[in-house]
């Protein structure tokens, strides 16, 4: 695994994503069913740090707009 896999914060993208899906009214359950997974997963990944696949990570960030930078590289300058 490289370092930067080792580090991957999965706890704090997993607030992000529920953050965008909050923000944007969509319920865990409707977000599951239009992803193909259960409502029990997404709470896992949003709530628990569980690691999404690889697909449904960038779906995610995808969906939501997430720049996922911040939690791969959080030593680096922002902006």
């Amino acid at each position: 695994m490289s370092e930067a896999a080792g580090n991957f914060d999965f706890m704090e993208f997993g607030q992000a994503i529920m953050d965008a899906r909050e923000k944007q009214r969509i319920t865990r359950e409707e977000l599951a069913e239009e992803l193909g997974i259960s409502a029990r997963h997404l709470q896992a990944v949003e709530k628990e740090g569980q690691n999404p696949s690889f697909p449904l990570f960038i779906q995610l960030a995808t969906m939501f707009h997430i720049s996922v930078d911040q939690y791969i590289h959080p030593d680096l300058p922002t902006g």
